[in-house]
């Protein structure tokens, strides 16, 4: 029998023998980072990415009925001149349509969010400054996020119903869901504006010497609210107001248009006009598949989540009551693509634990093994209590960057194991064996994680749109490796020397682990000893070999955010400058004829249609000119064989004869923050 060797004073020293001697604190710690953790991933805000600043300000001025250069003129150009000067001003791009002026005013990349909060009320206190034309209705000024073009679900309501009920149905809903938790805003697409038209009688009014401007002016006298002042009393003093507001018909049509002496003198709009309490029909066209809809683009809060948000909407609809014939939609559910990502990080964990103790099983033992592999679960708790702290959420980018580490956790693991077993079969006890085996490889198993940190937080400083969506990969990665690197040198020599078994003492031989890997080792040798006196030339041989693989990296396909395909795609319809809603509309009928027979074939879930608006990346463009049809797709394993580019190809070549439409694009949802054109041309002057 072998006897067992002894370590030195100074050998039984450092974090190796901090971790030995103290095995119930290893214990306790591990167990508390892993409920932890197990908390933390609970609480962290799920969303499908991270919302990211853009350091702009929207401005947006509706002015119905005026031409777009009127409206450039009279709106636009004075808004630009305003922020001319302001600090950090990156640019400032403007788009005018008939009845609506949108300035963005954009702010340079580098500035911080503090930074950019004061210069949001900078903002808000020129625009004040800007002197405004009559008729103009409320004016928005508004900053942009990723939220912003990124909705955590869409819900529309649809069904053959009269418009006013579909149209109180929606607002009630939206003073719901605007009651969840973590919800922002939930905007209401479609929705056409109530018109009070006032068919005004001319023979009355010539008859009673009437004029229009005397009507009009009446109107909007009895709708005011007049400051009357300041009531001053004993001991208090009052704000006075003159409230007049028209709600409903009768109160137009009580509206005093001239005054004489006496009851009989009186005269009120019901004489001289009929009062129609209507819809404009031109202010949104939404269908769903054919049928009139009203559609609630729901987003979240800075940090919110968007599982939780999605559940408590659903949890609303299930005790909604609905009115006959109306039905309720979900489109466009974010929380899809982050239940995939957590699917395959849970597949990939449980994958790759099971190859690491199986490929460990052989080299090291299953013991052994079983104890590096028990470093993925404290490492990724360590990883998210470190996410939660630093405010941070889950999302596909998170996700990615834990997948992206998960072979390389180990690695400080597999280090410290192997040289702690081999300190054992030279003779030491498990117990010195981890303790020297831990001590020998601290530094260059720091040293190995500091230079891998070091080569992923450049990616953090990438400047622009980007580098803000990339950050969060980077910091995961960092996090993980320090905590994987934690965990090996200060759990895993307690449980390599509390856990293991020593020798047999009986003096029976018995068959360690990896001996059946002697063989190919020893092959290893033999060709290695060829090599090694022509080592010149194979050194030759490794160039050659190295710089033809870099040779070949033009020639492949680049993809920063290669994913699995959102399921939808839209169109995007643009007629002729100058065509009326109608007709813009007519064609719109016209695709939709041609895309409905596909619903319910397993491929097509629904159709949405959108007329007089176009939803682009990063702006909305309102026009009588333009429609949008967003067809939503199963998933591709609920049904769907082909990929959304075939679908695609299909879908143009079948709508290319519908005559009308000046452009028609169709765009398949990309994955990532929002990116311009490869090429465009901007004409100034």
């Amino acid at each position: 029998m072998k006897k067992l060797l002894n370590i030195s004073p100074e050998q039984n020293r450092g974090i190796g023998a901090l971790s030995v001697k103290n095995p119930v604190l290893v214990n306790i710690l591990m167990v508390t980072v892993i409920a932890l953790g197990a908390f933390s991933m609970l609480r962290l805000p799920q969303e499908q990415f991270a919302e990211v600043p853009f350091y702009w300000v929207n401005i947006i001025v509706p002015y119905p009925g005026v031409s777009a250069e009127d409206l450039e003129s009279s709106v636009t150009i004075p808004i630009e001149n305003e922020f001319q000067g302001i600090d950090s001003l990156s640019g400032i791009s403007s788009t005018t349509s008939e009845g609506l002026s949108v300035v963005r005013v954009e702010f340079d990349d580098g500035i911080s969010q503090q930074k950019f909060d004061t210069l949001f009320q900078d903002a808000q206190t020129r625009f004040n400054r800007v002197d405004l034309p009559d008729g103009v209705l409320n004016p928005v000024v508004d900053d942009f996020s990723s939220a912003d073009f990124a909705p955590v679900i869409e819900v529309v309501l649809s069904g053959d119903v009269p418009y006013p009920l579909l149209r109180n149905t929606a607002l009630n809903f939206q003073d719901e869901i605007l009651g969840i938790s973590d919800v922002s805003s939930a905007d209401i697409v479609g929705l056409r504006e109530r018109e009070i038209i006032l068919n005004l009688s001319p023979e009355r009014m010539a008859a009673l010497g009437l004029s229009t401007t005397e009507i009009l002016q009446a109107v909007q006298d009895r709708n005011t609210t007049v400051p009357g002042g300041t009531l001053s009393t004993e001991g208090s003093e009052f704000l006075l107001r003159t409230l007049s507001t028209i709600e409903g018909i009768e109160d137009f049509n009580d509206v005093i248009v001239r005054r004489g002496n006496g009851d009989s003198a009186v005269v009120r709009l019901r004489d001289v006009a009929q009062v129609i309490d209507g819809f404009d029909p031109d202010s949104g066209i939404n269908r769903l598949n054919g049928d009139t809809s009203v559609a609630l683009r729901v987003t979240k809060v800075p940090g919110g989540s968007s599982i939780d948000v999605v559940s408590g909407i659903q949890s609303f609809l299930d005790e909604a009551e609905l009115p006959a014939g109306m039905t309720v939609t979900l489109l466009n559910d974010s929380t899809v693509q982050i239940k995939d990502s957590l699917s395959v990080l849970t597949s990939n964990a449980v994958m790759g634990l099971g190859l690491l103790v199986l490929i460990l099983a052989l080299f090291i033992g299953v013991r052994n093994a079983l104890m590096t592999a028990l470093g993925i679960p404290v490492t990724f708790a360590l990883t998210f209590i470190v996410l939660e702290l630093l405010g941070e959420t889950l999302n596909t980018n998170t996700l990615f960057g834990l997948v992206l580490v998960l072979g390389l956790i180990v690695d400080h693991a597999i280090v410290i194991i192997e040289n702690s077993y081999r300190m054992q079969q030279q003779g030491l006890s498990r117990h010195d064996a981890a303790i020297v085996g831990t001590n020998q490889v601290v530094w260059p198993v720091i040293a190995a994680t500091g230079t891998t940190v070091a080569a992923f937080l450049p990616l953090m400083i990438i400047p622009g749109t980007i580098g803000r969506f990339l950050r969060v990969i980077p910091l995961t990665v960092a996090i993980a490796l320090i905590a994987s690197t934690g965990e090996a040198l200060y759990f895993l020599p307690s449980h390599f020397a509390d856990w293991g078994k020593e020798k047999r003492k009986n003096g029976k031989a018995r068959r360690e682990p990896g001996q059946w890997f002697n063989a190919i080792r020893i092959r290893f040798d033999g060709i290695f000893a060829k090599l090694y006196p022509r080592r010149g030339l194979v050194l030759i041989a490794a160039l050659v070999i190295a710089i033809g693989s870099f040779a070949l990296i033009p020639f492949l396909g680049q993809d920063l955010f290669a994913a699995e395909d959102f399921t939808y795609f839209t169109i995007d319809i643009t007629m002729p400058r100058g065509t009326s809603i109608d007709r813009t509309d007519e064609v719109l009928a016209r695709f939709e004829q041609r895309l409905l027979p596909r619903v319910g074939d397993g491929e097509v879930l629904s159709i949405l249609s959108t007329g007089g608006s176009l939803s682009g990346q990063t702006s909305v463009s309102n026009s009588s000119n333009v429609a949008q049809i967003n067809v939503d797709l199963t998933e591709a394993g609920e049904g769907r064989t082909r990929s959304i580019d075939e679908i695609i190809e299909e879908v143009r070549v079948e709508l290319s004869t519908i005559p009308g439409p000046e452009e028609v694009l169709y765009r398949k949802a990309t994955n990532g923050p929002p990116t311009a054109a490869p090429i465009t041309f901007t004409l100034s002057g």
